[in-house]
């Protein structure tokens, strides 16, 4: 059966290794709902072209049969990307992969084509169904030329990479990610290649013709199916030498001048000092007392402090390895999923008084192998002379040299009293399980420690990071944020080297006390101290976004996923900032990463369903919102504006009544000014705007750089409100 559109052969070319269909017929199985789903989604009939018997000469041979040419040319190339597809020796990869793109990339058509949503889709939809390795992803990227965009259907666990199937269970599955919602994903990618071009879509309304007329979809006069499809009309050969000879000057003008320059400037910058990236996992506790859990918790908080403050690498945060713990995954895909090179490896054995710690430096690429690995034995009490050693061996093993400004800040390494210690790591230990309870347990702790020696910043340290973190789960919430700052100047007037007191005070400075000099003295400070704190970056970030300094902001919202990839808050504050400036085809990219990591995708949901909603999707973004607060309620603002985008508005004034119940909240009040300034009720939206003021909302600096607010911009009420922040210039 031949394309929808003329003069393709098949709608779709399915290619695939043999390998990925043998043990379970995988491959058969999704065509086959892949099938289903299409007929469900389009009223025309869909071809495909799947090569069911692997012996008849298009798979895994080396002669080329002469019928593959003519089958490839295809509207759509889906290549079904395994660890074993990724072989440029493969069949597959040279006679199918290779040959489409060269072929869809020279034809009337063009490989990569632009929708009448403004979007642009490439006609290869790649289905992912393993994890790469770095290697096979780069091969890939290189042969596209571009960034790999793929559906997924992995599942994802501990020692487990392997085909998503139709009865996993998404729960257990790292990905997050249901087979039917991703068999849906295919038919609408398709849908969205077809429908934009098919010849059908000259029964669009004038204004859509129009609309697209102006984008260079098609001239203002309709053209026939005939005319659309053409070959280009030739120049005359006269012209073709000066035509070509001047197009190539000014490609080498806009290429080869850049690249050169950029050469030039990199060298220059480029320091001696290589960046590497590094995580210590969490310490096993290998002694049998389950009591001493804060001592291995203590000893990766010290090692990961350390090694943060040096300047030319780059430490994972705890928190990011923690997902980890006690897995049997291999070091090679633990590291991958840290982006790392290395992995330092601990664990302890016997007591308190007598300890032994056995500590393992890893290297993950390109083989993996033990760099070193040596066992240190004494009491709790001493263990802190023991850091710097294991700190220069870690550096020396990955061939980084310290930088003179970081071997001062190794030397200034205070001692502290024993017990001092041993209450703080409890504290810290208990503070970390988030729940109310543990809180007061790890209050309990550096009240205690507090008692032995009232000039040790060590506690005061920890109870502005408990107030300032996990305060809102303890009864005396309501005075969190005040009793945070005051615990971290109380530390800093005992010990002015603190990053992690400084970053407390500065989101205290930014998001509540709206103090935006002190908020940027206290974060270059912590950036001075402690280069490898990822909240240090991304509040930054929004500290220059309010100074309008939009691609500074980018850059250290970047930081902060480059310091701490699996981190949620880093990648959805990167996608948000995208969404604030209106950068939506970004922030969609952005958004879309959310769902790769292992936290609840609510948010990125909601980011997801927002950008679609202002890149015309509505159909998608209405349907992403609602999947999102099936999930969690908290982000109904965003789905009340994809109805007003899609013209329902009696949906959306429903979601509204609903959000009016919590408007003294000041997250919904903000909500609900973004939706009654999209619907045009300005005063409401003022109105709302002021319940945030008055409770001091943690977006309200933002207030201006958010693009539903300016249809407010020139009304007195949002001026007033705007002049009382006295935001930066």
């Amino acid at each position: 059966m031949a394309s929808i559109i003329p003069g393709y052969e098949y709608d779709i070319f399915i290619s695939y290794r043999q390998k990925d269909n043998k043990y379970d017929g995988w491959v058969t199985e999704f065509i086959d709902h892949l099938k289903r789903e299409i007929e469900a989604t389009f009223k025309e009939d869909v071809s495909i072209y799947f090569d069911e018997n692997p012996h008849d000469g298009l798979l895994e041979i080396h002669n080329v049969d002469k019928s593959l040419e003519s089958k490839l040319k295809s509207l759509i190339f889906m290549p079904v990307i395994s660890q074993t597809y990724c072989d440029p020796k493969s069949f597959a990869w040279q006679n199918e992969f290779v040959e489409f793109n060269k072929m869809a990339s020279a034809d009337q058509i063009g490989r990569d084509i632009k929708l009448p949503s403004g979007n642009v889709c490439s006609r290869i939809i790649p289905i992912k169904i393993h994890d790469l390795d770095a290697a096979d992803t780069e091969l890939l990227e290189n042969e596209m030329g571009c960034r790999l965009r793929s559906i997924d259907f992995i599942y994802s666990s501990a020692g487990v990479n392997r085909p998503l199937k139709p009865d996993d269970n998404p729960d257990k599955n790292l990905n997050r990610t249901y087979y039917r919602d991703q068999i849906n994903k295919v038919a609408n990618a398709v849908k969205d290649v077809i429908y934009g071009l098919h010849p059908d879509e000259k029964k669009r309304t004038t204004k859509s013709y129009r609309t697209r007329a102006q984008e260079g979809y098609i001239h203002e006069q309709q053209r026939s199916v005939a005319e659309v499809f053409a070959p280009p009309k030739r120049l005359p050969g006269k012209l073709m030498v000066p035509i070509v000879l001047g197009l190539a000057i000014i490609v080498a003008m806009i290429f080869l001048i850049p690249k050169l320059t950029q050469k030039a400037g990199e060298k220059k910058s480029y320091d001696d000092t290589i960046k590497k990236a590094i995580a210590v996992m969490p310490v096993s506790n290998f002694t049998g007392n389950p009591d001493l859990d804060y001592i291995a918790s203590g000893i990766q908080d010290a090692l990961c402090g350390q090694l943060g403050q040096l300047s030319n690498l780059i430490v994972r945060p705890r928190a990011s390895t923690l997902q980890f713990k006690d897995s049997e995954e291999p070091v090679q895909q633990i590291a991958k999923k840290l982006s790392v090179n290395n992995i330092v490896e601990s664990s302890i054995k016997g007591t308190e008084d007598n300890l032994q710690i056995e500590v393992k430096l890893i290297e993950a690429f390109p083989g993996e192998k033990y760099i070193w690995a040596s066992v240190f034995n004494q009491d709790w009490t001493s263990i802190t002379n023991t850091y710097s050693e294991i700190v220069r061996r870690i550096m020396d093993g990955i061939q980084i040299k310290i930088l003179p400004q970081d071997e001062n800040k190794l030397a200034k390494k205070k001692g502290h009293n024993p017990e001092i210690l041993k209450a703080y790591d409890r504290g810290i230990y208990f503070m970390n399980k988030r729940t109310a309870e543990d809180f007061e347990k790890g209050v309990k702790c550096f009240n205690e420690a507090i008692g032995i020696d009232p000039a040790d910043p060590l506690p005061y340290l920890g109870l502005a990071i408990g107030y300032g973190t996990a305060g809102h789960t303890s009864a005396v919430s309501q005075d969190a944020k005040s009793r945070a700052r005051g615990y971290a100047l109380k530390a800093l007037s005992l010990d002015s080297a603190l990053a992690d007191a400084y970053v407390v005070l500065a989101e205290q400075y930014l998001y509540t006390d709206w103090d935006f000099p002190a908020t940027e003295k206290a974060l270059k400070r912590a950036m001075e101290i402690n280069p490898n704190i990822p909240s240090v970056h991304y509040t930054y970030g929004w500290y220059l976004a309010l100074c309008n300094k939009i691609d500074e902001a980018v850059a250290e919202m970047k930081k902060a996923v480059e310091i701490d990839p699996t981190d949620q808050v880093s990648q959805g504050y990167l996608a948000w900032l995208h969404l604030y400036f209106g950068h939506f085809e970004h922030a969609l990219a952005e958004a879309q990463k959310l769902l790769q990591l292992p936290t609840d995708s609510t948010l990125g949901l909601f980011l997801i369903g927002s950008a679609y909603s202002e890149m015309g999707m509505h159909y998608e973004a209405i349907e992403t919102h609602k999947k999102g607060l099936a999930i969690s309620p908290g982000y109904e603002s965003g789905l009340a504006i994809a109805y007003v985008r899609a013209n329902q508005k009696d949906k959306a004034l429903e979601v509204v009544a609903e959000m009016e119940k919590s408007r003294d909240y000041w997250w919904y009040a903000w909500g609900l000014a973004e939706v009654y300034a999209t619907l045009g009720e300005k005063k409401k939206a003022i109105d709302c705007l002021e319940i945030v003021y008055k409770n001091r909302g943690d977006f309200m600096p933002w207030v201006k750089a958010d693009f539903y607010f300016k249809p407010l911009l020139k009304e007195p009420g949002f001026i007033d409100i705007t002049n009382r922040l006295k935001l930066p210039a």
